[in-house]
């Protein structure tokens, strides 16, 4: 009885590690394989203390906003010292003084504005700044190679993990 309960937790065993193995290899081929997405970013601007993700926590440089290649960038750009303009734009050659021609500028921000561009296909890190404060509004804008970014493969993993974990504990909880 005993010799038949063995075979069957490592039939289980063994189906769960198959069904976990196929479901990451499939996972990766659908990660790899995916297509631009649009990237959501809030980016607090103060001409005094620079960018942040969130009011609280603006920093010069700002924060590293980090994209794949052709990748749309929808920012909800917010003023908050609301006493100053400011104008934000990513300089793909670093120059800080001003936007060149095909650089990605957003319009005059005096609240809120929302700003939708895509990144360019070559990957490095870029600088992103206000046109009128350069030298406080400033931060990197990273493009990495599509796929680097994990989109939901992460999650497919957590589920199976738990519902592996789940399983083998009923099945050592039917053995007592």
């Amino acid at each position: 009885m005993r010799s038949v309960k063995n075979v069957k937790a490592k039939w289980l065993l063994a189906t769960m590690l198959a069904v976990f193995l196929a479901s990451s290899a499939a996972a990766t081929q659908i990660h790899g394989a995916k297509a631009a997405t649009t990237r959501n970013f809030s980016l607090y601007g103060d001409y005094l203390r620079g960018w942040g993700f969130t009011a609280s926590s603006i920093s010069s440089p700002g924060p590293t906003i980090v994209v794949e290649q052709g990748d749309t960038v929808n920012l909800t750009l917010m003023n908050n010292d609301r006493v100053t303009p400011h104008r934000f734009f990513v300089s793909y050659t670093n120059a800080s003084s001003s936007p060149s021609s095909g650089t990605n500028s957003s319009d005059f921000l005096s609240s809120t504005l929302n700003f939708e561009f895509v990144a360019t296909s070559t990957v490095g890190t870029y600088k992103y700044y206000c046109y009128y404060h350069p030298a406080v509004m400033y931060g990197m804008f990273q493009v990495v190679p599509t796929g680097t970014i994990p989109e939901f493969q992460p999650l497919i993993l957590l589920s199976l993990l738990v519902a592996s974990t789940a399983v083998v504990a009923l099945v050592c909880r039917r053995k007592r």
